[in-house]
């Protein structure tokens, strides 16, 4: 059943986007956000410069993520593989960028001081995520964040949502470790436990 439910989550969302924006849209955006969530978000901007760019992959409507940046002074770039939560986005956060692209279409030009794929990434199959996830870390500039969210191990799992099966894949911990570390990130939060991580890319020694 996992492949089937894998290539459903572009559909799944795009056809029951106005169930998304509902289930996780302004009306219920405030500063109190989800208490992990927001500890979350601060902890990965807390070293940005100010109007630093942002790119967030699986942005989703923009609500809340997007909205939380783009309130503190950020430029932010979304990406999303629904046109309708992407023109959701550009209707009502019109201080962002957002652009329909699947997260396993080429990546952006350019290099950005954040990188999110909060509750995105996980919806690739681990075969996509090997590929995917390098071609994110490079684009993190100089001492700049990438985060992201995964299962504990290696897998698949279905959930459900709205009554419709709902695809999530990891890698091992061990292989995000080694992505990571080959893209030359550091890492500020690992995962293995809390499902979230966090890495930095090291400010290049001035010449």
């Amino acid at each position: 059943m996992s492949q089937p439910a894998a290539d459903r989550i572009v559909g799944l969302y795009e056809d029951r986007a106005a169930d998304w924006i509902r289930d996780r849209g302004a009306a219920l955006y405030s500063g109190s956000r989800g208490l992990d969530e927001a500890k979350w978000l601060d902890r990965f901007v807390a070293d940005l410069p100010p109007g630093a760019s942002i790119l967030d992959v699986g942005c989703g409507s923009g609500w809340p993520i997007g909205a939380a940046l783009l309130e503190r002074g950020f430029r932010v770039f979304g990406r999303d593989s629904s046109s309708a939560l992407i023109a959701h986005a550009r209707e009502t956060l019109p201080g962002g960028v957002w652009e329909t692209a699947d997260m396993r279409d080429p990546p952006p030009d350019g290099v950005f001081d954040g990188v999110l794929a909060w509750h995105s990434l996980f919806h690739l199959t681990p075969e996509d995520q090997g590929r995917v996830l390098p071609a994110l870390a490079r684009l993190v500039a100089d001492g700049g964040q990438l985060m992201f969210t995964s299962g504990p191990a290696h897998g698949e799992t279905i959930g459900e949502w709205r009554g419709e099966p709902l695809y999530h894949g990891s890698l091992d911990p061990t292989d995000y470790r080694a992505m990571l570390a080959a893209a030359g990130l550091a890492m500020e939060a690992d995962g293995a436990e809390t499902g979230v991580w966090l890495a930095r890319r090291a400010f290049l020694s001035a010449k």
